[in-house]
């Protein structure tokens, strides 16, 4: 790994494929996000492994269980009293960097958040502060899961209509550890599921006991990735719509959050598509949890464009593999948030859609870098893409 210094020299970024992976691991109290932590240390992988854990309170007692599995090549970082997303990106910039101070290559980072944390302020440290960014990048977003109370944790009312911190923890991951399902019956962890997917239908969910899964399912899998997850299932971004839970046995309160996808076959208009997306972030950010897709763009080629974002924080460029000659222009976009209109979501996206000018007319930027449209013959000019 390249040295970074606090003294204020310039750094490069590193190539995306030797940037230290990072797996976000979130969960209620009480879930086994500690026993996981210890499960992966205790693991016959090989692997150097650095932990950045937190606990809410002055006395970390997360760290001595954890440190208890600790080798000699691995490093623990106990941050500063409080909550990691309620305190302190600062701190969790400074455990970064202070692995990076230390000259040793990790093959992996674990942050283990306290039960209490929303997820997104943690992801948020990847995507805007550059030293973070030019050295480590996100793996996957873990949620740990107690299926035996998961529901009761969702089910907490919070004042002002806010949404619970177990909704935002299933809601931002990509990968779910349903814990404990022997503490349940098969009928109550069908229900379990059933509430997850209404949550979030994107997330692989991975059934264990005492946090024990096959390392392969949670470490360098790539899941944040939209790319990386499309490599190995070509279907991710298909068919997986969830809408807030209806009722069954009992009336979940999950504050309205779910999740859509649309497909859109065809070339997307570049400047129709920024347009719907800065609209959606103007209106929708704080209740846009996730977002990501695969896109066309015409006039681009070949070049299969990725992005992926969680609120109004978006990453956007092309991916390492363009679209095959053969491949499908097939466009799919998923939300995650809270109070999403399908409808109009779908709608706008499909507005996005690229279109030939009608004859006669033109576009072009002017200096601001704003699309106008004119006709060449009559000389009128509008912002508004003519139809006629």
């Amino acid at each position: 790994m390249a040295s970074a210094q606090g003294g204020g020299e310039d750094l490069y970024e590193l190539p995306e494929t030797e940037k230290t992976p990072v797996t976000i691991i979130t969960g209620f109290l009480g879930a086994g996000k500690t026993t996981l932590v210890n499960h992966i240390l205790k693991g016959d992988h090989g692997m150097k492994i650095a932990v950045v854990e937190n606990e809410f309170g002055a006395v970390s007692i997360d760290d001595a269980l954890v440190s208890e599995n600790m080798k000699a090549a691995e490093s623990i970082v106990t941050m500063d009293n409080g909550c990691v997303c309620c305190t302190v990106r600062g701190d969790l910039v400074r455990a970064l960097t202070q692995l990076l101070d230390g000259g040793k290559k990790f093959d992996a980072v674990l942050i283990e958040t306290t039960g209490l944390a929303d997820p997104a302020p943690v992801a948020f440290t990847f995507y805007i502060n550059q030293e973070v960014g030019e050295f480590y990048k996100i793996d996957s977003i873990l949620c740990l899961a107690d299926a035996k109370h998961i529901i009761e944790h969702i089910e907490e009312k919070k004042a002002d209509n806010a949404v619970n911190e177990a909704v935002q923890q299933v809601a931002f991951a990509d990968r779910i550890l349903l814990n404990k399902i022997d503490l349940v019956s098969p009928e109550e962890l069908t229900n379990v599921k059933s509430t997850i997917a209404s949550i979030n239908g994107f997330a692989e969910v991975i059934e264990c006991q005492q946090s024990k899964v096959p390392l392969a399912k949670i470490l360098g899998v790539g899941s944040f990735s939209v790319e990386k997850t499309l490599e190995v299932d070509p279907d991710f971004l298909d068919g997986a719509d969830s809408q807030p839970a209806k009722k069954t046995k009992k009336v979940h309160d999950l504050s309205q959050v779910g999740s859509c996808g649309f497909q859109i076959e065809g070339d997307l208009d570049d400047v129709s598509f920024n347009d719907f997306m800065q609209q959606l972030l103007q209106a929708k950010a704080r209740d846009l949890y996730r977002s990501k897709g695969v896109l066309s763009i015409h006039g681009q080629g070949d070049t299969k464009f990725v992005f992926q974002g969680v609120h109004e924080q978006m990453n956007f460029g092309p991916a390492l593999s363009p679209w095959k000659p053969d491949e499908k222009r097939v466009n799919k976009l998923v939300f995650i948030g809270r109070n999403l209109d399908r409808a109009a979501l779908e709608e706008g996206f499909k507005n996005c859609l690229y279109t030939p000018l009608p004859d006669g007319w033109s576009s072009a930027k002017d200096q601001y870098g704003r699309r106008y449209y004119f006709h060449t013959e009559s000389k009128k000019t509008q912002w508004t893409k003519p139809t006629e």
